[in-house]
């Protein structure tokens, strides 16, 4: 009792009376409530402003960058991710840094050009092709060192080509799929014991399946080599099947890319007369009068190449990478831009200027293609 009667004392003494004290209890509570929901709308704005990562307007642009992983570049401050691809860690980093150093002697301290598909402030992801028209993506999936990421190209053109590249190189056991392989022959028995037990079992399998096979071989020996004969004939058939159908598809394809050539060299016959008229100051362009329709790009076809992707590896890798490359430039159905007749002469020059590029590029890369074709001896020249 004693001790409660100076406790109560003390309490008096430093805060006042019993309701004085409660008054400032219930103060205490209401500003720790204030503080409380000032930091939960502040913590609230703080989550609202965070970027979400949408998708970008597809655009083009030249850099140049180094690698840092197999499927990673930095430029300046930017990251940028190869599209249509994912890496596979290994837990190799002598495997790793094999993949850097191919992915760095490819874009050979050259400028890449990408075309930006998705970016998150700094970080981007792209479909880039080196100085040489070939795709990153595309090459590091056909050397195994990336797998395709399935959910990304789902539909699109790239599906079938990126797929079958990387199970080319499953097949030939290139890159991360040759690990696999390296381990299984470095694994061993860890008692020696076990391991002398189970390897005198397995020679005496050996030996009495020998035995067993030289029985038979030697009663059926005539079976034997009428067997291999039939079965090296079977091997010859499919060959030659093999390579009568490499030809076929060739020569489709040849066809295809020449009719496209064809009306590549229309659409620049047309457009080289546009220009011509567009830069003579002496005449007012057509365009000021009624206005005027500008296709961006030649009208071509690609039936052939869509209906083959799956056998294009019969072509040999590099050729198939370069069809891949000459096909992922073609639109069968063009852009058009409409010209109003107050339009800047010069701006309506740099439109067509630009459209007349890509159309020569395009058809340099015909004319690659089908010189190729012919040095390959894979269709005839009429």
């Amino acid at each position: 009792m004693g001790f409660l009667r100076q406790n109560q004392q003390f309490v008096t003494v430093m805060f006042g009376k019993p309701a004085h004290c409660r008054r400032l209890f219930f103060l205490a509570v209401s500003l720790a409530g204030c503080i409380a929901l000032a930091l939960g709308s502040f913590s609230s704005q703080l989550h609202a402003q965070e970027p979400a990562e949408t998708p970008a307007q597809e655009s083009s642009v030249e850099i140049k960058a180094r690698p840092v992983d197999t499927k990673t570049l930095v430029s300046g401050p930017y990251k940028i991710s190869l599209w249509g691809v994912d890496a596979v860690s290994t837990g190799n980093p002598v495997f790793e840094l094999q993949a850097r150093s191919v992915l760095e002697e490819k874009i050979a301290q050259k400028p890449i050009e990408c075309v930006i598909k998705s970016r998150k402030q700094n970080d981007i992801s792209a479909q880039c092709v080196n100085h040489a028209e070939e795709d990153l993506s595309l090459y590091m999936l056909q050397e195994g060192f990336v797998v395709v990421n399935r959910e990304v190209v789902y539909g699109s053109i790239y599906e079938n080509p990126y797929i079958e590249a990387e199970k080319s190189a499953q097949r030939q056991t290139k890159g991360l799929w040759s690990l696999n392989h390296e381990k299984g022959s470095s694994g061993g028995f860890e008692n020696g014991n076990q391991f002398v037990v189970v390897g005198t079992i397995f020679i005496g399998l050996v030996l009495a399946s020998l035995a067993a096979i030289t029985f038979y071989i030697m009663r059926g020996f005539r079976n034997v080599v009428e067997v291999q004969n039939q079965s090296m004939d079977l091997a010859t058939k499919e060959r030659m099947l093999r390579e009568k159908e490499k030809f076929v598809i060739a020569s489709m394809i040849d066809a295809e890319i020449k009719t496209n050539k064809t009306k590549i060299e229309a659409y620049l016959l047309m457009y080289d007369e546009m220009l011509k008229d567009l830069k003579n100051k002496s005449k007012e362009p057509k365009y000021k009068k009624t206005g005027d329709i500008i296709q961006k790009q030649p009208s071509l076809s690609r039936s052939v190449f869509d209906g083959n992707t799956h056998k294009l590896d019969l072509m040999g890798q590099h050729t198939a990478s370069e069809i891949i490359h000459y096909y992922a430039r073609i639109k069968t159905v063009p852009d058009y831009l409409e010209v109003e007749p107050d339009a800047p002469v010069n701006e309506v020059i740099g439109i067509v200027e630009g459209a007349v590029e890509g159309a020569r590029k395009i058809d340099a890369i015909s004319d690659k293609l089908l010189d190729k074709f012919a040095s390959l001896l894979l269709v005839q020249d009429n």
